[in-house]
């Protein structure tokens, strides 16, 4: 005889993903208890840069990778800084990064990406609309910004592939940037502009609407951690200072995901790739009205309703490492050669962690061993995006249903 569920769906992680799966799942007509430690600082969607990118569609391990190689290895590089203290807890992750980093990998990957994409500002224009914020998204594009005609020029692989996709691109020369964007002093060599790209002003506000949707709709959130997930022929038990049945479980918790998958005997290739940010005021003068990324800075500068961000390279490092701030102090220099910045809106940088794969693809689907398990984390640099599609794809999957976006190249035995 079976056993009493408590809940149809239990979801280990609060972040956007989490979030974003109870939604579905609910819509769905199933009951759902999702598990958040609620420190929503320390969320990747609550630190990002607010992209919400049709050109999403490349992972990190590029075969550009090589040309930098060196510099990469030995700290040289404002964009990457590797704690070698920890090199043995990301040497997995590492070895299997560089084996990706070639041209077919980015090709297999950007194929598997592109409907998992396309969709993503659709998704949160609709799940915007259902709380009231609408007004923290914008499809106001981004820019991709090359200080010298050789590095846009090493960008051809990536805008050819872009194209193959149908994914606009708009070539820019330096007199097409200044007239975009007046608010630019530094003079650029050319840039690329994304018009299909959606922006969030407060990744944080919008996350927070999305959660007390979840409880307006009947979502049950438990704030608190969760010790351990147990699986039994007819569901999983989900051992807390709150413990829970359920029929099934979604491990969907970020950069944490992890270590709680390692427990159950599931030992994925992981790294933390952690990024820093900081608000600053706004100078006199025209102002910045879209997201750019300086290649030659290393940085990200977005317009928030805190102020202008400006956001670190990535830094590969144990999730909960002391904050190391140098290649963020990088970042403000370099950005105040670009923007007229004030001072710093906040008394300290934020740091968050990204949960990345090797293969820059995130884990979504059933967990090898456990039949009432569902993993879905590892989403990189795409998460705040993704996040949506992720809980249509994962709903759909809990209720046997073939999900409308191919998720075969997701799957987490290709790393097991």
């Amino acid at each position: 005889m079976m056993n009493p569920v408590d809940t149809n769906v239990a979801i280990v992680g609060g972040g956007i993903v989490g979030i974003s799966i109870g939604l579905a799942c609910l819509d769905r007509g199933l009951t759902v208890a999702l598990y958040d430690p609620g420190d929503a600082r320390r969320r990747a969607s609550y630190g990002n840069a607010g992209a919400i990118s049709r050109g999403s569609i490349f992972p990190v391990a590029s075969p550009l990778i090589k040309n930098g190689l060196w510099q990469y290895a030995i700290n040289r590089s404002p964009g990457l800084f590797i704690d070698y203290a920890s090199i043995h807890r990301i040497w997995p992750w590492m070895f299997r990064f560089l084996l990706s980093s070639n041209t077919s990998a980015w090709r297999r990957a950007a194929k598997m990406l592109d409907p998992f994409v396309a969709s993503a500002f659709a998704e949160h224009e609709r799940l915007a609309s259902l709380c009231g914020a609408s007004h923290l998204l914008a499809l106001d594009g981004w820019m991709k910004l090359f200080r010298t005609p050789e590095s846009f020029a090493a960008s051809q692989l990536e805008r050819d592939i872009l194209g193959e996709y149908d994914i606009a691109v708009d070539i820019l020369g330096g007199a097409d940037i200044r007239a975009l964007e007046p608010a630019l002093k530094r003079t650029f060599a050319a840039g690329i502009l994304f018009p299909q790209t959606g922006h969030v002003r407060d990744p944080g506000a919008l996350l927070e609407a999305y959660e007390t949707l979840f409880v307006e709709r009947g979502g049950r959130r438990l704030m608190m951690n969760v010790d351990a997930i147990t699986n039994q022929d007819d569901g999983c038990t989900i051992e807390a200072a709150t413990p829970m049945r359920a029929g099934k479980v979604v491990l969907a918790a970020g950069a944490w995901s992890d270590g709680i998958a390692r427990r159950l005997g599931y030992r994925f290739p992981m790294a933390a790739e952690r990024g820093y940010h900081r608000h600053f005021t706004v100078g006199e003068g025209p102002k910045l009205t879209r997201t750019i990324y300086d290649v030659g800075g290393a940085y990200v500068a977005a317009p928030m309703n805190q102020g202008i961000r400006i956001l670190s390279g990535i830094e590969l490092a144990p999730r909960d490492a002391p904050p190391r701030t140098a290649q963020l102090d990088h970042a403000v220099r370099e950005a105040r050669s670009t923007l007229d910045l004030g001072g710093p809106v906040e008394n300290e940088p934020w740091v968050g962690a990204r949960p990345s794969t090797p293969d820059g693809l995130p884990i979504i689907g059933w967990a090898p061993r456990h039949p009432n398990l569902l993993f879905a984390f590892g989403h990189g640099h795409i998460g705040l995006s993704t996040g949506p599609v992720t809980g249509q794809i994962v709903a759909d999957l809990l209720i046997r249903r073939t999900p409308a976006i191919p998720v075969s190249g997701f799957a987490p035995d290709r790393f097991l």
